[in-house]
Formats: structure tokens, C-alpha cells, sequence
């Protein structure tokens, strides 16, 4: 049996879509930009997060936020709940310390150091 989205759910989802475009479009955030993680998660910042239960313990995912504060990253996408893409296995001390990685972050908590280049149209 086929199974089809309500009216209500296709609104709220189109209501999150429009307001994650306007909280970029605030922040002036664009795929390619260079930004700087500047905070993370209340929860992330406690040293015990990881400790509560395997899949935590194995993947290590407040270590990794908490390793990645202050630094600098390029912007890979944008997911449809507002959270912003970055492969953070891109930077080779990240990749050694935690192997292939993305995380997606709040845009709240990044601050962008270099607009994207723009590609140049060849004639």
C-alpha cells in the first residue's frame, strides 16, 4: 500500500524549508565559504556525553565537536532542517585523530572567514 504525505506535513515542512533559506540568507552563508566553528551544543560541551552508551563510546561525536572548535572548515551543503554540511575529514589533523568525518552544525555557531570564489564563466 502506497503511502502519501498530508497536506499539513508537506506545509510544515515547506515552513522549515523558507525559514532555514532566510536564516542563511542572513548569515550570508553560501556552499564554498570558509568558516570558523565558534560554538557548539551545551550537551556537546560535556566531557561525559560520549560515555552514555556504545554507539556514543564508539563514535566519539561530542570529541569530535569539541576537537573541531575554533577551526577552520569549507562549507559542503545545507540540510532541509537548517544545519550546515562540513567535511571535516577535509583537514588531515581531524582525518588522523577521528578518520573520514562530516558533521552538520548549527549555522548559529559558525562564522564565515572567506566568502566562496566564484567560478568563472569560460566564453
Amino acid at each position: 500500500m502506497w503511502k502519501t504525505k498530508s497536506k499539513k506535513s508537506t506545509r510544515a515542512a515547506a515552513s522549515v524549508a523558507r525559514k532555514n533559506r532566510l536564516t542563511r540568507r542572513r548569515l550570508g552563508l553560501e556552499i564554498g565559504d570558509r568558516v570558523q566553528i565558534t560554538d557548539i551544543s551545551p550537551e556537546l560541551k560535556d566531557p561525559n556525553y560520549d560515555l552514555g552508551d556504545a554507539e556514543r563510546r564508539e563514535m566519539r561525536t561530542a570529541e569530535l565537536f569539541r576537537f573541531c572548535l575554533g577551526r577552520v572548515f569549507t562549507i559542503y551543503g545545507f540540510g532541509r532542517h537548517g544545519f550546515v554540511e562540513l567535511e571535516v575529514s577535509k583537514s588531515p589533523i581531524v582525518r588522523k585523530k577521528f578518520g573520514l568525518n562530516t558533521i552538520w552544525m548549527e549555522p548559529e555557531f559558525l562564522k564565515r572567514v572567506r566568502k566562496a570564489r566564484k567560478k568563472e564563466l569560460s566564453s
